[in-house]
Order: C-alpha cells, then structure tokens, then sequence
C-alpha cells in the first residue's frame, strides 16, 4: 500500500469515525428532544386531565342543585295543589252553610263593623229563609250574592262575601294551613 492509500484510508476512517460520532450525538439529542416534548406533552396531559376533572366536579354539582331544585319546586307544587284544594273545599263549605249558622256569621260581622244602616244583600241560597230576619235596622235587599253577603250603605260597599274574605287572607290562610298539615 502506498502512502496515498493510507492516508486515503486514514481519512475514510476518521470520516467514518467522525460522521457516526456525529450520528451518535445527533441520536442522543434527538433522544433528549423526544425525551423533553414527551415528557411536556405528559405534563399538559395532566393538566388537561386535572382541568377536565375539575369542569366534570363543577357539572356534578351544578346538576346535583339543578335536581334538588327540581325536586324541590315539585314538592311546593304538590302542597300548593293541596292547599289550594282545601282553599277550595273551604269555600265551598262556608256556600253550603246552613241557615242558623249564617245568620250568626251575618250577626257577628255586623256587630264586629259597627254597620247599623243600609241594605244588606244575602246570598241567593238563604236569602228566602232569612227575608223576614231581623238585622239591626238593616233592609234586605232583592239582590243575592253568591256567597257571604254584602252591605250597601249609600255609595259604600261592605263586601263579605266568603270568596272576597278567603281572597283579602290568602297569605294567612295558606300559611296557616301548610303549617298544620306539612309541619
């Protein structure tokens, strides 16, 4: 082998040497990039993984008082439906008093306002039974409501009506039924 052949050959080497050294780190710093993104991708993995848990706790909980909102506004409905039927049967009952029983309500209301003149117009259901009684001065009138009574003295009006009076203490009657039913 001649000089020329051996410094060829010395070149190839150190090239070949070189150019895998050059691979060799090449390798390893593509190693350490994959290394590095991985180990980032991991990380915003968690991130989103620890944020996605976090939304999926807040959309329990929203729904856990969504539904015990909803529960919450059936049960109201229900005992509303159910005072609202004794509200109604209230009525009903005090439109089907018998006659003793109203007269003592018309006596008891008139003492209570003081009213002493005027025309009294009875419900339709007593007011035959009650024409020829006697309420304090009081003309019965040829009018009828459909329950309770009304007095007209000159341009007022004394509405006790049962519906009217039931309507003026709808807040008081409500409450005190839900209380003795629900509590």
């Amino acid at each position: 082998m001649n000089n020329l052949e051996v410094i060829l050959e010395s070149i190839i080497s150190e090239g070949k040497t070189e150019s895998q050294n050059i691979l060799d780190d090449a390798n390893a710093k593509a190693y350490e990039i994959v290394n590095a993104k991985k180990s980032e991708a991991d990380k915003k993995a968690a991130e989103i993984l620890a944020s996605a848990q976090k939304e999926a706790e807040t959309i329990i909980k929203n729904e856990e008082v969504s539904a015990n909102r909803e529960s919450r506004d059936i049960e109201i409905a229900a005992k509303n439906k159910v005072i609202d039927e004794i509200v109604d049967a209230l009525l009903e009952n005090l439109k089907n008093l018998d006659s003793n029983s109203y007269k003592t309500f018309i006596d008891s209301t008139l003492k209570k306002s003081g009213i002493s003149n005027g025309e009294l117009i009875l419900s339709d259901g007593h007011k035959d039974a009650l024409k020829n009684a006697d309420f304090g001065g009081l003309k019965v009138s040829d009018e009828t409501v459909e329950d309770g009574f009304v007095v007209k003295s000159g341009k007022i009006e004394y509405d006790n009506r049962f519906s009217s009076i039931i309507k003026y203490n709808i807040d008081d009657i409500r409450k005190q039924i839900s209380d003795e039913i629900f509590n």
